[in-house]
C-alpha cells in the first residue's frame, strides 16, 4: 500500500512540474524581440499568479490543480498574450 501511495504521489509531482515549465504560446511575430520576452514573461508571472489563487480557493479545486491548472495557466497566458496585441495562430486540428 506504500509503495502505491509512494507511485501516485510520484506522478502527482512529475505532472505538476510538468506544468511548470516554460511556455511559449504559438504567436504570430519575432520571438526574440525584448518586448516580446518581456511581455511573454509578464503573462506567465499574472497568469501562473491568477491560477494559483483560483485553485487554493476551495480543497476541491487544490487538489485537483495538478491536473487543471497547467492548461489553465496555458490559457490564460495566451488570452494575456491577446490583450496586449499579439495574434495566437490556429494549431493542430
Amino acid at each position: 500500500m506504500r509503495s502505491l501511495a509512494a507511485c501516485l504521489s510520484a506522478v502527482v509531482l512529475l505532472l505538476g512540474l510538468t506544468g511548470c515549465s516554460a511556455y511559449d504560446p504559438p504567436i504570430r511575430g519575432d520571438h526574440n524581440s525584448d518586448r516580446y520576452k518581456a511581455d511573454l514573461e509578464a503573462c506567465r508571472t499574472s497568469s501562473r499568479e491568477t491560477v494559483r489563487l483560483r485553485n487554493a480557493d476551495t480543497p476541491t479545486t487544490w487538489i485537483m490543480s495538478p491536473f487543471t491548472g497547467p492548461p489553465a495557466v496555458r490559457a490564460a497566458i495566451r488570452a494575456c498574450m491577446t490583450q496586449k496585441g499579439y495574434v495566437v495562430e490556429k494549431t493542430g486540428g
